[in-house]
C-alpha cells in the first residue's frame, strides 16, 4: 500500500536523523507529495476539476537549471495551479497524523512544518477574492486552524515554510507582517520561519540576493521565535544576520548543489565566524533548505558534519 510505504519511508527519515546525532527531528515530510500543495486538501473552497496552468515563478525555476526529467517533472506539477471558486474555509486537518506517528517512533522533539499563506498563494488561481490581501489574510487564518491542530497534537516547534517572503518581496513589504500575524494568533509554541532561494535540485547556482537582507528585516518585526534562512550556497557572510534583529536564526549550513560533503571544520569555522554577531543561545546551525532530492548516503553524510561541526564548536564552548 502507499500509505504504508510512505510510513516505512518516514520511519526511515526518522530512523537516520537520529542516527546522525540531530537534536531535532522531523518525519522528513516522506508522507506528503509536496511541502506546499499538501495543504490545499484541508481547505473548502478550492476546485481541482479544472486547474489553470501558470507559468513557474523564480522560486520554482532559475534561469541556470541543467535539464533533466526529475526537474521537468518537478516543474510540470508546479504550473498546475487549482483554482479559488467560494470562500476558503479549514475542514481538518492533513499534518496531525503525520505528528503523531512521528512523536510514536522518537523520543526527540519533533519540528512540523507549515506552509505560508504568501508561499501557498502562488499555488492557487484566485477566481472568488479578486484581491490580494483579503487571498493572503484567509490563507493565514485556515492555516492558523491547522497550526492550533499541530500545538494541541504536541509539536515542539512549528516552521512556517515562506519562501515568497523573499520570492515576491513587493508582497511581503505590503501584507507580510500581517499575514504572519494571522497566521500565529493563539500559537504558544516556538514558530520559525524559513526563507529560502528555492531548491537547489533547480537553483544550482545561487548568487547573494541584494533583496535578502529586507526580507529578514521584515521578519525580524513579526511575531515569531526564530528566522530559518539560507546561508550555504549563496555563501553569505556574517554581516548578514545582523538583520534578524533580536530573533534566533537557523542558521543553513549544508550546500545541497554540493554533491561533496561539508568537512565538519569547515562548518565549525563557518559556525565560529556566525558567533561574532549573534550570541551561542539565539544560534541554530541546520541545512539551508530540504533535501528530498539527495541520495540517502550523500543527504546522511552531510547532516552527520553538521552534527560534528556543531559538536566542535559546543566543545569549545
Amino acid at each position: 500500500m502507499l500509505a504504508e510505504a510512505k510510513r516505512d519511508a518516514a520511519l526511515l527519515a526518522l530512523y537516520e536523523q537520529e542516527r546522525a546525532g540531530l537534536d531535532l527531528v522531523t518525519d522528513g515530510e516522506a508522507q506528503r507529495a509536496a511541502y506546499d500543495r499538501h495543504f490545499l486538501s484541508s481547505l473548502s473552497g478550492i476546485d481541482n476539476t479544472i486547474p489553470v496552468r501558470k507559468l513557474a515563478s523564480p522560486i520554482e525555476i532559475s534561469s541556470e537549471r541543467a535539464d533533466a526529467p526529475e526537474i521537468n517533472e518537478y516543474l510540470s506539477h508546479s504550473a498546475i495551479k487549482p483554482r479559488i471558486i467560494s470562500e476558503i474555509k479549514w475542514t481538518s486537518s492533513v499534518t496531525v497524523d503525520e505528528l503523531q506517528f512521528a512523536k510514536l517512533h522518537t523520543t526527540r522533539p519533533v519540528k512540523v512544518t507549515v506552509v505560508g499563506p504568501l508561499t501557498l498563494a502562488q499555488q492557487v488561481s484566485d477566481h472568488f477574492y479578486n484581491d490580494e490581501e483579503t487571498l493572503l489574510y484567509e490563507l493565514a487564518r485556515a492555516l492558523n486552524q491547522e497550526m492550533k491542530a499541530l500545538q494541541a497534537a504536541g509539536a515542539d516547534l512549528l516552521q512556517v515554510d515562506e519562501p515568497h517572503f523573499h520570492g515576491s518581496l513587493s508582497t511581503a513589504r505590503k501584507y507580510g507582517m500581517k499575514a504572519l500575524e494571522e497566521l500565529v494568533q493563539g500559537i504558544s509554541v516556538p514558530v520559525t520561519t524559513h526563507v529560502c532561494y528555492g531548491y537547489a535540485l533547480v537553483h544550482q547556482e545561487k548568487s547573494k540576493s541584494p533583496t535578502y537582507p529586507e526580507a529578514l528585516e521584515i521578519l525580524s518585526e513579526c511575531p515569531i521565535t526564530a528566522i530559518s534562512l539560507e546561508y550555504e550556497q549563496p555563501k553569505h557572510e556574517p554581516s548578514l544576520l545582523r538583520y534578524c534583529g533580536q530573533k534566533h536564526i537557523v542558521l543553513g549550513l549544508l550546500d545541497l548543489a554540493c554533491k561533496e560533503i561539508e568537512r565538519p571544520e569547515h562548518i565549525a569555522r563557518r559556525i565560529d565566524d556566525a558567533l561574532n554577531v549573534v550570541p551561542a543561545e539565539r544560534l541554530h546551525p541546520s541545512s539551508d533548505c530540504g533535501m528530498w532530492f539527495l541520495p540517502r548516503a550523500l543527504a546522511f553524510g552531510k547532516i552527520r558534519s553538521l552534527v560534528e561541526g556543531t559538536e566542535i564548536v559546543r566543545a569549545r564552548l
